[in-house]
């Protein structure tokens, strides 16, 4: 199942594909992002026509990689609203394998052309002792993802919001995590991606410590 979340409030909007059928599913802040008509289906080819055209060759060439290849994964690109305005997202998820097989993509969007509300930077300004781990946490993902400032700080929500975690704590995990052994890989995406899906555990908590710093 998927989460119903607002478009409208900056949260991740969530998907799931079914390998098999081809079939999408999609949380209402997502099909308001795409201009689904209540009645329409999302589809494959509909993510590829708002796509900007640059874009398209590399995110099918990634979209079958992610369906041959079991793992967490991202991907960034642009797309075209109805109203001709251009959004750019991040698309963050795992791809799930039965038997070596990948059977079902599952993750989030994040708009990263939103803007920051004031009151959400007031609220990291307020807090003094979490701002460091929120600093790093936002570097780790600039650097990861390619994304602004205004981005990372919107990923960081994202992630807070999906799992139900205050963001401060979501950046003490994030950092902590990248001290980790346990996630030390040559790829700082894959590392980083593990990090994250750690945050959501099957029971419930999370197997990342929460760093002292």
């Amino acid at each position: 199942m998927t989460r119903d979340d607002a478009h409208s409030d900056g949260q991740a909007m969530s998907f799931e594909y079914e390998a098999e059928s081809g079939r999408w599913t999609w949380s209402q802040g997502l099909r308001e992002l795409h201009d689904l008509a209540p009645d329409e289906e999302p589809t494959t080819d509909l993510i590829l026509d708002h796509m900007v055209e640059e874009d398209r060759p590399v995110m099918i060439a990634r979209f079958q990689h992610h369906l041959d290849h079991p793992g967490p994964y991202s991907c960034v690109y642009s797309l075209v609203r109805s109203d001709g305005h251009v959004r750019r997202v991040i698309f963050v998820g795992e791809s799930e394998a039965v038997g070596g097989k990948v059977k079902r993509l599952t993750g989030f969007v994040v708009d990263l052309t939103e803007p920051i509300r004031e009151t959400a930077r007031a609220a990291v300004a307020a807090s003094a002792e979490h701002r460091a781990a929120i600093e790093q946490a936002k570097g780790a993902l600039m650097l990861t993802f390619g994304v602004e400032e205004d981005g990372a700080f919107e990923l960081l929500r994202a992630y807070s919001s999906r799992h139900n975690i205050k963001l401060a704590e979501v950046a003490h995990r994030i950092v902590a995590g990248l001290c980790d052994p346990a996630f030390s890989r040559e790829e700082p995406v894959r590392s980083l991606l593990d990090i994250v899906m750690a945050l959501e555990p099957s029971d419930g908590a999370s197997s990342l410590p929460v760093s002292s710093s």
